[in-house]
């Protein structure tokens, strides 16, 4: 190699082992701290459905051994009581993202879903009854579309 092309290496190798170390941070970040944001996430739903008079009330993240691998997929898990648990996922339809918790009783049917959040609600009545039916039909079919 030419004296030329050796400096232009060694800098494209340090800016690609810059990139690599921060994915790395960031990956080790995002995987750390997931009880921490399951816990935030937690809280804030519950103060979300306090405020707009919802009687249901998470508990605690469901045991990822309780859910399988499809369902998981779909969202993040959370237990209400002994026959009921809670999917918190993000309904989209016509380019508008809206998160929402489905309940789902012990056999796996989707007893009610929610929007988690007041202009959720607005927005929740205007959504399409077959898009909400397809997030039915995929949450009690175990995550398979």
């Amino acid at each position: 190699m030419s004296d030329f092309a050796m400096p232009k290496l060694k800098d494209t190798a340090i800016f690609f082992g810059w990139i690599a170390g921060l994915l790395v941070i960031g990956g080790l970040c995002f995987f750390l701290t997931g009880s921490l944001r399951s816990d935030l996430l937690q809280s804030s739903i519950n103060r979300a459905w306090a405020q707009s008079g919802v009687a249901y009330r998470l508990q605690a993240p469901a045991d990822p051994g309780s859910v399988s691998p499809a369902l998981s997929r779909l969202g993040s898990w959370y237990t209400i009581d002994e026959e009921n648990r809670a999917l918190v996922f993000t309904l989209v339809s016509d380019g508008i993202f809206l998160p929402c918790a489905a309940i789902v009783d012990s056999q796996g049917k989707t007893v009610k879903m929610l929007p988690l959040s007041s202009s959720g609600d607005k927005i929740f009545d205007r959504v399409p009854d077959k898009v909400k039916l397809l997030y039915q039909r995929r949450i009690e079919n175990g995550g398979q579309s």
